[in-house]
């Protein structure tokens, strides 16, 4: 969907109060880290399956801001999991200690995966940053410290944010896909990572990117493919279901969990250029003989296993309408295969990054 020409800051719509918590070159070509059999990328790969089992793995400014009101911390408690109370049901994402070492523990993922790089997109000084959807905030705070330059935001609908962080680092706590307050034309870069299942509509969301984004500026969306795959050939039964259903509840609740393979040309139809993407296959285990591949087998094979109660139990109970204990004794069925590793599993992972043009038709 194309996007209308940046408003000349007449019309402003009025400021919608949001809740500041103070704390202190692109691949031309798809990177496939891991290869095998799979369309979208296919070379040979060396397994390694230690033991004769099949080794497992074991189990801002003060304009426009509002004080923290003590209903953002009201949380909900549901399946033995913490949820945020704002913005009731618009995520179905935990928000307790273990969803946090989960996004962390992906970011430890991104990290490897980029050779420590933070972004695709080629900065120069930035000035302004925003990390849409920051979780616990650690991508802006590394940000922060990367470009000093740069006065990074971490927005998001739940303040689990470190009170501790860089001068240069803010986080605020605000609904994406409502009319964001910032100025149009303001940040060199929109960082957007695993907001699948969370936004309703991602064309008006690009399109929305799109007017915020300085000309010149990027936005780098990062999402995990929410499937699964086996370097053996169909996925054993209960893995398969389980993200099958994921995909059914993502439609349900109206925030789909699928479709990020078009996230190039929705960018682009949003007036993105030059957009770039990047798709790398994850080892989910340790059986990759390469270790490199194995560390980072290790780390998805973690991030799945916790990843299943996070994703499943509101969508499961809530949306499919299972009994919490019916989902649970699922959830350990999927939970015995992510651990095994002769199932060979592995998972994708895309990066885009698209840039705003510099000169505009008029």
């Amino acid at each position: 969907m194309a996007t209308g020409l940046p408003s000349s800051g007449t019309d402003v719509p009025p400021a919608r109060p949001r809740l500041v918590l103070d704390g202190g070159g692109l691949d031309s070509n798809p990177s496939l880290i891991l290869a095998g059999d799979h369309p979208r990328g296919s070379t040979s790969i060396e397994i390694a399956l230690p033991g004769g089992d099949g080794s497992t793995f074991g189990s801002s400014t003060g304009s426009e801001v509002s004080s923290l009101s003590s209903g953002i911390l009201n949380y909900e408690y549901e399946n033995g999991r913490r949820y945020h109370s704002s913005q009731e049901g618009s995520n179905v994402f935990p928000n307790d200690t273990m969803e946090q070492e989960r996004l962390d523990l992906w970011h430890h993922i991104d990290s490897l995966v980029l050779g420590g790089e933070l972004t695709m997109a080629p900065l120069n000084e930035p000035q302004k940053i925003l990390d849409v959807g920051t979780g616990t905030g650690i991508w802006a705070i590394d940000a922060a410290d990367r470009y000093p330059t740069a006065l990074v935001i971490g927005n998001d609908l739940t303040p689990i944010q470190p009170a501790w962080a860089p001068p240069n680092c803010q986080f605020e706590v605000d609904d994406v896909e409502s009319e964001w307050v910032y100025p149009e034309n303001t940040f060199d870069l929109v960082h957007n990572r695993f907001m699948l299942g969370s936004i309703k509509d991602w064309d008006e969301h690009f399109s929305r990117v799109f007017r915020h984004i300085k000309p010149g500026g990027y936005l780098e969306v990062k999402e995990a493919v929410l499937e699964i795959y086996s370097q053996r050939g169909p996925c054993p039964g209960n893995s398969a279901k389980f993200f099958e259903l994921l995909q059914e509840s993502g439609s349900r609740s109206g925030r789909p969990m699928t479709g990020v393979e078009g996230f190039k040309a929705k960018m682009e139809a949003a007036g993105f250029q030059d957009v770039e993407e990047r798709i790398d296959q994850l080892p989910v285990g340790t059986w990759p003989k390469d270790k490199r591949l194995s560390e980072i087998g290790t780390y998805t094979q973690v991030a799945h296993l916790e990843g299943v109660s996070s994703y499943g139990s509101a969508l499961f109970t809530r949306v499919l309408g299972w009994a919490p204990s019916d989902a649970a004794r699922f959830f350990e069925q999927v939970c015995e295969e992510f651990r095994d590793n002769r199932n060979l599993f592995y998972t994708l992972r895309y990066n885009f990054v698209g840039r705003k043009p510099l000169n505009l038709p008029v």
